[in-house]
């Protein structure tokens, strides 16, 4: 199982939510490149790199701190925030990410989710970001008040690839993953699946991995320190 940390960025600045709000923001850094680098020097094989103003604004912003990010680690890199049309998944994948993410427009746009595949394949993921269940769009300001799992079910149909799960109610708690809900996830879908939101301990990595997820977004607890990367990875 992969351990990827997360860079987001909203101003220029490395920076974390508390449940998605954008009034409860942390600073951790000045400089996403630096901690870019900061993770890949550690020993992380790929970030998770999201640009908090292009989800809410609809479209990137942040992207040229990001095109700096890719061109600077050598490491992959999936890139989410704002990427809303096919000219965005080209730019993003020509500056060199590996992945890159719809969120909103997987809601909101399903023919956009069936071109983008049928175009780049293995390069586009889905991020299904969910409170209580329902389906949360628009940097999480929005509900579109479909479950979770019919979603998922739907955009697999399409042939999406893999899918990333957040539960905003965890994100940036430190409170630990909702294991019940990833549980149904993995088998609604039966894709491979990168989980994500309150993710803080070993103990919690190693519970995602007995439920079968190819991955963890790890974000606060890096930061905070409560959760050492190079411990993490020689643990999964």
């Amino acid at each position: 199982m992969e351990v990827i940390p997360a860079v987001d960025i909203r101003g220029g600045r490395c920076v974390r939510l508390y449940q998605g709000d954008y009034d409860r923001e942390m600073v951790f850094s000045e400089d996403p490149v630096a901690m870019a680098r900061h993770w890949e020097g550690l020993g992380a094989k790929r970030l998770h790199v999201v640009d908090l103003d292009g989800a809410r604004a609809g479209r990137p912003v942040n992207d040229r701190v990001i095109e700096e990010v890719l061109s600077t680690i050598q490491i992959t890199v999936q890139v989410a925030g704002g990427i809303r049309d096919l000219d965005s998944i080209r730019r993003y994948l020509g500056m060199g990410a590996d992945r890159v993410i719809l969120g909103t427009a997987a809601v909101h746009d399903q023919a956009l989710v069936s071109k983008a595949y049928t175009t780049f394949r293995e390069a586009v993921v889905v991020s299904v970001d969910a409170r209580r269940g329902r389906v949360a769009t628009a940097g999480w300001r929005e509900a579109s008040g479909e479950t979770l799992e019919a979603l998922m079910r739907r955009l697999a149909e399409l042939g999406v690839p893999r899918f990333i799960f957040t539960d905003i109610s965890r994100d940036g708690t430190l409170r630990g993953p909702n294991f019940a809900a990833i549980g149904r996830v993995v088998r609604a879908v039966r894709r491979p699946l990168i989980a994500a939101g309150g993710v803080t301990t070993v103990e919690h990595l190693r519970r995602l991995a007995r439920l079968g997820v190819e991955g963890a977004i790890v974000g606060r607890a890096l930061y905070d320190g409560g959760l050492e990367l190079e411990e993490a990875l020689r643990v999964v």
